[in-house]
């Protein structure tokens, strides 16, 4: 199964939710070992497009060198315009805030339940909040309503 993921308030997110400040989202590390370790990883965000590297240099000022080398482990994507130009196969897709138009593509081939809304800015610990609906999915499979 495809896990994709997008990283400003996914990966990235904010301890507190009025600071500036963005970090790693809490128990980030714990939650890649358990995505690489259960799924085929691809970054979905705007700071890939094709090259895993431009993720790697983004992501810098955050992490340490382990981090980035877990990183480099998540495939890179490419989209032209849309987001759900990437998604392929049997896939879960982790975002906090696709655009109406991808909503509603996934609505439209049934498929919105393969979307996990997450903020990390908002909600620093939704990333590790995550994991009992991921193993929900190894279990059960995307097209099963959960």
């Amino acid at each position: 199964m495809n896990l994709f993921l997008d990283i400003d308030g996914v990966i990235l997110g904010k301890r507190n939710p009025h600071d500036i400040q963005h970090s790693l989202a809490a128990q980030c590390e714990e939650f890649i070992d358990y995505a690489l370790s259960n799924f085929d990883c691809y970054w979905l965000t705007t700071h890939c497009q094709g090259d895993v590297e431009t993720v790697i240099d983004y992501l810098r000022p955050y992490s340490s060198q382990a981090m980035l080398d877990k990183f480099r482990l998540i495939r890179a994507t490419h989209f032209r315009t849309l987001k759900t130009e990437a998604l392929h196969g049997d896939y879960i897709w982790v975002d906090d805030a696709p655009l109406i138009c991808e909503i509603n593509f996934l609505s439209s081939n049934d498929q919105l339940n393969r979307w996990l809304e997450i903020d990390t800015q908002k909600d620093y610990f939704a990333l590790i909040k995550l994991l009992p609906l991921l193993g929900s999915f190894i279990e059960l499979g995307c097209d099963k309503e959960l």
